[in-house]
């Protein structure tokens, strides 16, 4: 990449830099490792690059997009401020909404984007007075069990200039049958709806949770993006979710390669299921995870970009741009943030976002300081609104694409990641590719094992977490936390026995639910029938959450696997 003059002066530095560290330091060694353990020099040389070819690099906007999907960035759009919010009833969490656009959530252009969380309880297919809900309901997230509760929720909204996350992970299909049942009787079509499903059927092993098993997860998944990407061409059908393996102790390495070989699992399923590469992949993003090493960080979302699109182009042959391009929704770490002196938390969390945006991120949400003690309050969601805000207005960072491109050490440290990464994704596809390696337990094994080598380094603060380990302070300081209302329970339980009481349409919901049955053991059988219309018929005739999902767990299989 360099000339021979350049090299030249460079190995003449590097003799003198070694005779001044001799006098110097003697005995002394100051090379480190970055946070994911790859081991680093205090400083690096065009040396360093002289086995990378500039065409890995690029320009931003052209393959292999490393340094970003658009010429023009932040400069015309910039990331879409998307706070992560969900708690309670519908009305609460549309209270939370209303305030969040008060404080300038944004989206794309006039778009505004809202990412809404579901409880654990809709996630997991229940009905708020099942036993299975115990006092999870409204807790982490909106409880959201009837068509009724989607009109609670978007009352008044303009469905064509709004953007829905609908995060019910495992069950966002049977959301995306509400939401679509409740836009028609709104009068919008289903091709003018803008919004995302997670489709995370696969994540089980990351987070300890019951799910559909594997064979049938990637059925579903398959399923769902068919049937999307031809009939609702502006949703974004799939988010790979990246962030939970490094939030439960994995590297950034394995991150970006566990990412990948979970899109080429579904990529792979959709193709058997019979679709074409550019009909489905231009509508994937991801979930990547932005920790405190700063420059590690942004060198793993480059590399990322480059291994999306090299995958893509080179594996399955796509040729659209928007199917090489890896749109990229951030999220600061939540495992970062310490209860102990929560608002050295504003610090931790305004760094990491201040490198998703040196990376290129597409959106973000940035993890108020007081999550490691409950659901943000309105005070500390202003501030993480208020550090976008500052971040995009007042850094001057977001007028430049990339502006770390060309540094020596981002450089070197992206490529390494790449090609590590690379490594360790070829690793899972010698096990047999993801799928085995979920249901052989290699994937939950290593992330265990990474885990454990993270706790080791803070006991023995070798890796240092101020205020936890190092710099404690025994003056603390009261700090405000929200409370859900403890009435939501009861409220959500009453509704769904009076919805169940007088919605009417006996037959109909009954016919339905046998439709859905049916649609899903064609599913089973090589992909012969599609489900969502059948979940859509369901929502018209005013079925609940639990009744659908009830109907999917008997046809699919539901328990824990990793």
């Amino acid at each position: 990449m360099f000339d021979e003059i350049t090299k030249s002066k460079v190995q003449e530095f590097r003799r003198y830099y070694d005779k001044q560290y001799q006098e110097r330091y003697r005995d002394r060694h100051f090379e480190g490792k970055t946070d994911g353990g790859i081991p680093i020099k205090p400083f690096y040389t065009p040396m360093d690059l002289d086995s990378l070819d500039y065409d890995d690099i690029g320009f931003p906007g052209q393959y292999p997009f490393t340094r970003g999907i658009y010429p023009i960035m932040y400069q015309s759009q910039p990331w879409v401020m998307q706070q992560i919010h969900g708690h309670g009833t519908p009305e609460h969490c549309r209270e939370r909404m209303d305030y969040l656009a008060s404080l300038g959530l944004t989206g794309y252009g006039e778009i505004r984007s809202y990412n809404i969380v579901f409880d654990q309880v809709c996630k997991f297919g229940y009905d708020p007075d099942h036993p299975e809900a115990g006092d999870m309901v409204g807790l982490v997230g909106v409880n959201m069990s009837t068509l009724g509760d989607y009109d609670r929720l978007l009352h008044g909204l303009d469905l064509k200039k709004t953007s829905v996350v609908l995060n019910q992970g495992i069950h966002s299909m049977v959301a995306l049958a509400f939401y679509l049942t409740y836009a028609e009787k709104k009068g919008v079509s289903k091709e003018d709806i803008r919004g995302n499903t997670m489709n995370w059927l696969y994540k089980g092993w990351m987070t300890d949770l019951e799910m559909y098993p594997p064979d049938s997860a990637f059925m579903i998944m398959s399923n769902f993006v068919r049937w999307c990407s031809r009939n609702i061409p502006k949703w974004n059908t799939t988010n790979i979710v990246s962030y939970f393996a490094e939030e439960a102790g994995g590297t950034p390495v394995q991150e970006a390669a566990m990412a990948m070989a979970i899109g080429v699992a579904i990529t792979e399923e959709c193709i058997n299921n019979g679709c074409q590469p550019d009909e489905f992949l231009p509508r994937f993003g991801f979930q990547i995870a932005l920790g405190s090493d700063i420059f590690e960080h942004v060198a793993k979302i480059r590399a990322m970009r480059r291994m999306w699109s090299t995958i893509n182009k080179e594996r399955f042959g796509a040729k659209d741009i928007h199917s090489l391009q890896l749109r990229c929704h951030s999220q600061t770490s939540a495992v970062s943030l310490t209860a102990q002196q929560p608002l050295v938390n504003i610090i931790r969390s305004a760094y990491q976002a201040f490198g998703g945006i040196l990376a290129g991120v597409n959106g973000m949400t940035i993890n108020p300081y007081d999550e490691a003690l409950g659901i943000p309050t309105d005070e500390s969601l202003m501030l993480a609104m208020r550090t976008h805000q500052v971040a995009l207005y007042e850094t001057g960072v977001p007028n430049v694409t990339d502006p770390l491109a060309g540094s020596y050490y981002v450089e070197w440290l992206t490529d390494k990641i790449y090609q590590e990464a690379i490594k360790y994704f070829q690793k899972i596809e010698d096990l047999g590719g993801f799928k085995e390696c979920w249901k052989s337990g290699w994937l939950r094994r290593e992330l265990e094992e990474s885990a454990y080598k993270w706790r080791q380094r803070l006991d023995t603060q070798e890796k240092v977490m101020v205020g936890l380990n190092k710099f404690q302070s025994t003056k603390h300081r009261k700090t405000e936390i929200y409370k859900v209302d403890p009435k939501v329970k009861d409220t959500c339980v009453k509704r769904i026995r009076e919805y169940r009481a007088n919605r009417g349409k006996e037959n109909e919901r009954k016919q339905a639910l046998e439709h859905l049955r049916v649609a899903c053991e064609g599913v089973l059988d090589n992909q012969k029938m599609d489900f969502m219309p059948a979940l859509i018929e369901c929502a018209r005739a005013y079925s609940t959450v639990q009744e659908m999902c009830d109907v999917m767990k008997s046809v699919f299989g539901w328990g824990t696997v990793y």
